[in-house]
Protein backbone atom coordinates (compact mmCIF):
# COMPACT_ATOMS: atom_id res chain seq x y z
CA UNK A 1 0.00 0.00 0.00
CA UNK A 2 1.75 3.20 -1.14
CA UNK A 3 2.89 5.41 1.74
CA UNK A 4 1.05 3.12 4.16
CA UNK A 5 -1.92 5.44 3.75
CA UNK A 6 -4.26 2.84 5.19
CA UNK A 7 -2.85 3.69 8.59
CA UNK A 8 -3.21 7.43 8.14
CA UNK A 9 -5.90 7.70 10.77
CA UNK A 10 -5.74 11.44 10.80
CA UNK A 11 -5.95 11.67 14.53
CA UNK A 12 -9.36 12.79 13.96
CA UNK A 13 -12.70 11.43 14.78
CA UNK A 14 -15.28 11.77 17.26
CA UNK A 15 -18.60 13.13 17.84
CA UNK A 16 -20.31 15.54 20.01
CA UNK A 17 -23.52 14.83 21.56
CA UNK A 18 -26.07 17.51 21.70
CA UNK A 19 -28.97 15.23 22.57
CA UNK A 20 -28.44 16.46 26.08
CA UNK A 21 -26.93 19.84 26.73
CA UNK A 22 -27.10 19.35 30.46
CA UNK A 23 -24.00 18.86 32.59
CA UNK A 24 -23.25 15.14 32.85
CA UNK A 25 -20.98 15.23 35.89
CA UNK A 26 -17.36 14.18 36.29
CA UNK A 27 -15.76 10.95 37.37
CA UNK A 28 -18.13 8.30 36.02
CA UNK A 29 -17.06 5.59 33.63
CA UNK A 30 -18.14 5.04 30.05
CA UNK A 31 -20.51 2.09 29.82
CA UNK A 32 -19.24 -1.32 28.87
CA UNK A 33 -22.41 -2.45 27.15
CA UNK A 34 -23.15 -3.41 23.58
CA UNK A 35 -20.01 -5.40 22.86
CA UNK A 36 -19.42 -8.68 21.03
CA UNK A 37 -16.32 -10.76 21.79
CA UNK A 38 -13.71 -11.35 19.10
CA UNK A 39 -10.83 -13.76 19.64
CA UNK A 40 -7.33 -12.49 19.02
CA UNK A 41 -3.77 -13.29 20.06
CA UNK A 42 -2.94 -11.85 23.47
CA UNK A 43 -1.52 -12.70 26.88
CA UNK A 44 -3.59 -15.38 28.65
CA UNK A 45 -4.41 -13.03 31.55
CA UNK A 46 -5.94 -10.41 29.24
CA UNK A 47 -9.54 -10.69 28.07
CA UNK A 48 -10.04 -10.26 24.32
CA UNK A 49 -11.10 -6.96 22.80
CA UNK A 50 -14.81 -6.73 22.03
CA UNK A 51 -16.61 -5.12 19.13
CA UNK A 52 -18.55 -2.18 20.59
CA UNK A 53 -22.27 -1.65 19.87
CA UNK A 54 -22.30 -3.65 16.62
CA UNK A 55 -24.87 -2.56 14.06
CA UNK A 56 -25.71 0.65 15.93
CA UNK A 57 -22.44 2.54 16.43
CA UNK A 58 -19.99 0.12 14.84
CA UNK A 59 -21.83 -0.30 11.55
CA UNK A 60 -21.03 -0.43 7.83
CA UNK A 61 -19.50 3.07 7.84
CA UNK A 62 -15.95 4.05 8.81
CA UNK A 63 -15.90 4.94 12.53
CA UNK A 64 -13.67 7.68 13.94
CA UNK A 65 -12.97 8.48 17.59
CA UNK A 66 -15.58 8.08 20.28
CA UNK A 67 -15.87 10.16 23.44
CA UNK A 68 -18.20 9.65 26.41
CA UNK A 69 -19.85 11.92 28.92
CA UNK A 70 -18.55 11.41 32.46
CA UNK A 71 -21.59 9.41 33.53
CA UNK A 72 -21.36 7.22 30.43
CA UNK A 73 -24.89 8.00 29.27
CA UNK A 74 -23.97 9.89 26.12
CA UNK A 75 -21.43 9.27 23.39
CA UNK A 76 -20.14 11.35 20.52
CA UNK A 77 -18.32 9.90 17.53
CA UNK A 78 -17.63 10.56 13.87
CA UNK A 79 -18.42 8.39 10.87
CA UNK A 80 -17.94 8.56 7.13
CA UNK A 81 -18.86 6.59 4.03
CA UNK A 82 -15.27 6.66 2.78
CA UNK A 83 -11.82 6.61 4.35
CA UNK A 84 -11.21 10.11 5.75
CA UNK A 85 -7.53 10.40 4.76
CA UNK A 86 -8.67 9.98 1.16
CA UNK A 87 -12.07 11.71 1.12
CA UNK A 88 -11.52 14.28 3.94
CA UNK A 89 -15.24 14.03 4.67
CA UNK A 90 -16.84 12.98 7.97
CA UNK A 91 -19.75 13.90 10.25
CA UNK A 92 -20.11 13.94 14.03
CA UNK A 93 -22.97 11.98 15.59
CA UNK A 94 -24.46 11.67 19.04
CA UNK A 95 -26.15 8.77 20.78
CA UNK A 96 -27.39 7.95 24.26
CA UNK A 97 -27.46 4.79 26.34
CA UNK A 98 -30.95 3.45 26.90
CA UNK A 99 -32.34 1.84 30.05
CA UNK A 100 -31.65 -1.66 28.74
CA UNK A 101 -27.98 -0.82 28.15
CA UNK A 102 -28.28 -0.56 24.36
CA UNK A 103 -27.56 2.62 22.40
CA UNK A 104 -30.03 4.84 20.56
CA UNK A 105 -29.84 5.34 16.81
CA UNK A 106 -27.15 8.00 16.22
CA UNK A 107 -28.24 11.45 15.03
CA UNK A 108 -26.10 14.25 13.62
CA UNK A 109 -24.78 16.61 16.31
CA UNK A 110 -26.27 20.11 16.28
CA UNK A 111 -23.02 21.79 15.16
CA UNK A 112 -22.14 19.21 12.50
CA UNK A 113 -23.58 18.06 9.18
CA UNK A 114 -22.70 21.08 7.03
CA UNK A 115 -18.90 20.91 6.94
CA UNK A 116 -16.50 18.01 7.39
CA UNK A 117 -16.11 17.32 11.14
CA UNK A 118 -14.17 14.61 12.96
CA UNK A 119 -12.36 13.73 16.25
CA UNK A 120 -14.79 14.92 18.97
CA UNK A 121 -13.54 15.12 22.56
CA UNK A 122 -15.67 16.05 25.56
CA UNK A 123 -13.67 17.95 28.22
CA UNK A 124 -13.47 16.38 31.70
CA UNK A 125 -15.90 18.95 33.15
CA UNK A 126 -18.34 18.41 30.29
CA UNK A 127 -18.48 22.10 29.42
CA UNK A 128 -16.51 22.02 26.16
CA UNK A 129 -16.47 19.72 23.20
CA UNK A 130 -13.37 19.95 21.00
CA UNK A 131 -13.31 18.64 17.43
CA UNK A 132 -11.44 18.96 14.15
CA UNK A 133 -13.08 20.46 11.10
CA UNK A 134 -12.63 21.72 7.55
CA UNK A 135 -14.78 24.86 7.58
CA UNK A 136 -14.38 28.60 6.84
CA UNK A 137 -12.48 30.73 9.35
CA UNK A 138 -13.88 34.26 9.64
CA UNK A 139 -15.72 33.68 6.38
CA UNK A 140 -12.63 32.53 4.47
CA UNK A 141 -12.77 28.96 3.11
CA UNK A 142 -10.00 26.66 4.33
CA UNK A 143 -8.67 23.41 2.91
CA UNK A 144 -6.79 22.30 6.03
CA UNK A 145 -8.22 20.66 9.15
CA UNK A 146 -8.28 22.92 12.23
CA UNK A 147 -9.36 22.41 15.84
CA UNK A 148 -12.59 24.04 17.00
CA UNK A 149 -14.74 23.87 20.13
CA UNK A 150 -18.32 24.37 21.23
CA UNK A 151 -19.45 25.49 24.70
CA UNK A 152 -22.32 23.99 26.63
CA UNK A 153 -25.13 26.50 27.17
CA UNK A 154 -28.60 26.25 28.74
CA UNK A 155 -29.97 25.84 25.19
CA UNK A 156 -27.45 23.30 23.93
CA UNK A 157 -24.08 23.62 22.22
CA UNK A 158 -22.85 27.04 21.17
CA UNK A 159 -21.72 28.01 17.70
CA UNK A 160 -18.27 26.55 16.91
CA UNK A 161 -15.26 28.63 17.96
CA UNK A 162 -11.92 28.44 16.12
CA UNK A 163 -8.98 27.93 18.51
CA UNK A 164 -6.74 30.38 16.66
CA UNK A 165 -3.05 30.44 15.67
CA UNK A 166 -1.77 29.35 19.09
CA UNK A 167 -3.14 25.88 18.27
CA UNK A 168 -3.78 25.83 14.52
CA UNK A 169 -0.84 26.26 12.16
CA UNK A 170 -1.27 27.42 8.56
CA UNK A 171 -1.04 24.82 5.79
CA UNK A 172 -1.18 21.81 8.12
CA UNK A 173 -3.83 19.56 9.63
CA UNK A 174 -4.56 19.71 13.38
CA UNK A 175 -6.35 16.61 14.58
CA UNK A 176 -7.50 14.57 17.54
CA UNK A 177 -7.72 17.10 20.41
CA UNK A 178 -7.94 15.92 24.00
CA UNK A 179 -7.66 17.84 27.27
CA UNK A 180 -6.69 17.12 30.87
CA UNK A 181 -8.61 18.49 33.87
CA UNK A 182 -6.39 21.60 34.04
CA UNK A 183 -7.40 22.46 30.47
CA UNK A 184 -4.10 21.61 28.75
CA UNK A 185 -4.86 20.61 25.18
CA UNK A 186 -3.06 17.78 23.37
CA UNK A 187 -3.35 17.27 19.63
CA UNK A 188 -1.43 16.24 16.52
CA UNK A 189 -0.26 18.42 13.66
CA UNK A 190 1.16 17.44 10.30
CA UNK A 191 0.88 17.47 6.50
CA UNK A 192 -2.23 16.86 4.41
CA UNK A 193 -0.61 13.75 2.92
CA UNK A 194 2.72 11.85 3.18
CA UNK A 195 5.57 13.84 1.67
CA UNK A 196 9.34 14.02 2.15
CA UNK A 197 10.56 16.08 5.09
CA UNK A 198 7.15 16.42 6.76
CA UNK A 199 5.54 14.28 9.44
CA UNK A 200 2.92 14.28 12.21
CA UNK A 201 3.98 15.15 15.75
CA UNK A 202 2.05 15.47 19.02
CA UNK A 203 1.75 18.94 20.58
CA UNK A 204 0.36 20.48 23.74
CA UNK A 205 -0.98 23.96 24.51
CA UNK A 206 -1.66 25.13 28.06
CA UNK A 207 -4.95 26.79 28.87
CA UNK A 208 -4.74 30.55 29.43
CA UNK A 209 -8.10 31.90 30.47
CA UNK A 210 -10.52 31.36 27.60
CA UNK A 211 -7.66 30.80 25.12
CA UNK A 212 -4.38 28.86 24.93
CA UNK A 213 -0.67 29.50 25.18
CA UNK A 214 1.39 28.91 22.01
CA UNK A 215 1.67 25.25 21.22
CA UNK A 216 4.81 23.20 21.85
CA UNK A 217 5.85 19.80 20.52
CA UNK A 218 6.36 16.95 22.97
CA UNK A 219 9.86 15.51 23.23
CA UNK A 220 11.50 12.51 21.61
CA UNK A 221 10.17 10.13 24.27
CA UNK A 222 6.89 10.39 22.35
CA UNK A 223 7.56 12.00 18.96
CA UNK A 224 9.67 9.85 16.66
CA UNK A 225 12.68 11.62 15.23
CA UNK A 226 12.93 11.17 11.44
CA UNK A 227 15.96 9.16 10.36
CA UNK A 228 17.86 9.19 7.09
CA UNK A 229 17.27 5.46 6.70
CA UNK A 230 13.49 5.59 7.10
CA UNK A 231 11.91 3.39 4.45
CA UNK A 232 8.43 4.95 4.50
CA UNK A 233 7.33 8.59 4.44
CA UNK A 234 5.21 7.91 7.54
CA UNK A 235 7.82 6.16 9.69
CA UNK A 236 8.05 9.22 12.00
CA UNK A 237 4.32 9.84 12.28
CA UNK A 238 2.85 10.07 15.82
CA UNK A 239 -0.74 11.20 16.41
CA UNK A 240 -4.15 10.47 18.03
CA UNK A 241 -3.12 11.67 21.53
CA UNK A 242 -5.56 10.74 24.31
CA UNK A 243 -4.52 12.37 27.59
CA UNK A 244 -5.80 11.14 30.95
CA UNK A 245 -7.83 13.43 33.21
CA UNK A 246 -4.87 13.93 35.56
CA UNK A 247 -2.52 14.62 32.65
CA UNK A 248 -0.13 11.80 33.59
CA UNK A 249 -0.92 9.13 30.96
CA UNK A 250 -0.85 9.60 27.20
CA UNK A 251 -2.08 6.94 24.77
CA UNK A 252 -1.44 7.59 21.10
CA UNK A 253 -1.00 6.05 17.65
CA UNK A 254 2.36 5.67 15.92
CA UNK A 255 3.51 4.35 12.57
CA UNK A 256 7.09 3.89 13.79
CA UNK A 257 8.91 0.73 12.69
CA UNK A 258 8.82 -2.32 14.94
CA UNK A 259 5.09 -2.47 15.56
CA UNK A 260 2.63 -5.32 15.06
CA UNK A 261 0.76 -3.95 12.06
CA UNK A 262 -0.04 -0.87 9.99
CA UNK A 263 -0.52 1.35 13.04
CA UNK A 264 -0.12 0.56 16.74
CA UNK A 265 -1.20 2.11 20.03
CA UNK A 266 1.49 3.24 22.49
CA UNK A 267 1.47 4.63 26.02
CA UNK A 268 3.73 7.03 27.91
CA UNK A 269 3.62 8.17 31.55
CA UNK A 270 4.59 11.64 32.73
CA UNK A 271 6.87 11.90 35.76
CA UNK A 272 7.32 15.52 36.75
CA UNK A 273 7.97 17.31 33.47
CA UNK A 274 9.40 14.27 31.71
CA UNK A 275 7.61 11.61 29.68
CA UNK A 276 8.70 8.00 29.83
CA UNK A 277 9.79 6.33 26.56
CA UNK A 278 6.69 5.26 24.64
CA UNK A 279 5.72 1.60 25.13
CA UNK A 280 3.80 -0.48 22.61
CA UNK A 281 0.57 -1.80 24.17
CA UNK A 282 1.34 -5.23 22.78
CA UNK A 283 -0.76 -7.98 21.16
CA UNK A 284 -3.69 -7.54 23.55
CA UNK A 285 -4.52 -4.42 21.50
CA UNK A 286 -2.25 -4.29 18.45
CA UNK A 287 -2.57 -6.82 15.64
CA UNK A 288 -1.33 -7.30 12.10
CA UNK A 289 -4.17 -4.98 11.09
CA UNK A 290 -4.57 -1.25 11.87
CA UNK A 291 -5.31 0.09 15.37
CA UNK A 292 -5.85 3.79 16.06
CA UNK A 293 -8.11 6.42 17.72
CA UNK A 294 -7.78 5.49 21.42
CA UNK A 295 -10.27 6.59 24.09
CA UNK A 296 -9.69 5.89 27.80
CA UNK A 297 -12.55 6.00 30.30
CA UNK A 298 -12.34 8.55 33.09
CA UNK A 299 -11.33 5.97 35.68
CA UNK A 300 -8.77 4.34 33.37
CA UNK A 301 -10.48 0.95 33.50
CA UNK A 302 -11.40 0.61 29.83
CA UNK A 303 -9.77 1.43 26.52
CA UNK A 304 -11.77 1.98 23.34
CA UNK A 305 -10.08 2.10 19.95
CA UNK A 306 -10.69 1.64 16.23
CA UNK A 307 -9.53 -1.46 14.41
CA UNK A 308 -9.51 -1.53 10.62
CA UNK A 309 -8.83 -4.74 8.70
CA UNK A 310 -8.37 -3.81 5.03
CA UNK A 311 -7.04 -7.23 4.02
CA UNK A 312 -10.35 -8.70 5.25
CA UNK A 313 -12.42 -5.93 3.64
CA UNK A 314 -13.42 -4.67 7.10
CA UNK A 315 -13.86 -0.95 7.71
CA UNK A 316 -12.90 0.78 10.93
CA UNK A 317 -15.02 -0.31 13.94
CA UNK A 318 -14.85 0.50 17.64
CA UNK A 319 -13.46 -2.09 20.06
CA UNK A 320 -13.32 -2.13 23.84
CA UNK A 321 -10.87 -3.86 26.17
CA UNK A 322 -10.35 -3.82 29.94
CA UNK A 323 -7.37 -1.57 30.54
CA UNK A 324 -6.40 -3.09 33.90
CA UNK A 325 -2.62 -2.82 34.09
CA UNK A 326 -2.39 -2.40 30.33
CA UNK A 327 -1.61 1.32 30.59
CA UNK A 328 0.56 1.22 33.70
CA UNK A 329 2.51 -2.04 33.80
CA UNK A 330 5.04 -3.37 31.33
CA UNK A 331 4.09 -6.51 29.36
Amino acid sequence: MPFRLLSLRLLATGASLSLSACHDGVGATAPDTGAVSQTMAMPSAQSPAELFAPGVISDAAEQWRITFSANGRHAYFAASAGFFPFTRQATIYETERLHDGSWSAPVIASFSGVYSDIDPFLSPDGQRLYFSSIRPVNGTPRADVDIWMVHRTPRGWSAPVHLGPEVNAPDSDELYPSASADGTLYFASGPFFPQPGKHFDIFRAERRGAAFAPREALGTAINTKPAVGDVGLQDAWDFNPEISVDGHTLVFTSLRPGGFGLGDLYVSRRQGKQWSPARNLGPAVNTEHDEYHPTVTRDGRALYFVRRMPTLQRRGDFYRIDAGGLLTSRP
